[in-house]
């Protein structure tokens, strides 16, 4: 798909990276300077925002991580550097339990009354 063919608000396709959901206020700041656009790292990152459920994010999460790890064994980062990015997937991972056991809760709470 060529960039006037993509829908708007889609970041063009260069063959890199697939785009991945997130939540609408997520987002990492700036080592630097502690802050950046959302504009600019939605574009860096190719990043479209919305609300994907609960599955969706899963999946997608998932889904980057296993390509993440195999591309880990590849790289020549540094093994401090490997272990910044494994932490961040579990952060990743834990977070999206959390969400999960929150959605079970208010399930059995549904169903109590």
């Amino acid at each position: 798909m060529s960039a006037s063919e993509q829908p708007s608000g889609t970041p063009p396709d260069y063959g890199l990276v697939r785009p991945i959901a997130l939540p609408v206020d997520g987002r990492i700041p700036d080592a630097a300077t502690g802050m950046s656009s959302h504009a600019e790292y939605d574009s860096y990152f190719r990043i479209v925002r919305e609300r994907p459920d609960l599955a969706r994010w899963s999946r997608s999460c998932l889904e980057v991580q296993r390509q993440l790890l195999a591309d880990l064994a590849e790289t020549d980062l540094s093994t401090e550097d490997r272990n910044h990015i494994l932490a961040g997937c579990l952060v990743v991972l834990h977070s999206t339990l959390e969400k999960w056991l929150a959605q079970d809760q208010d399930s059995v709470g549904e169903v109590a009354a």
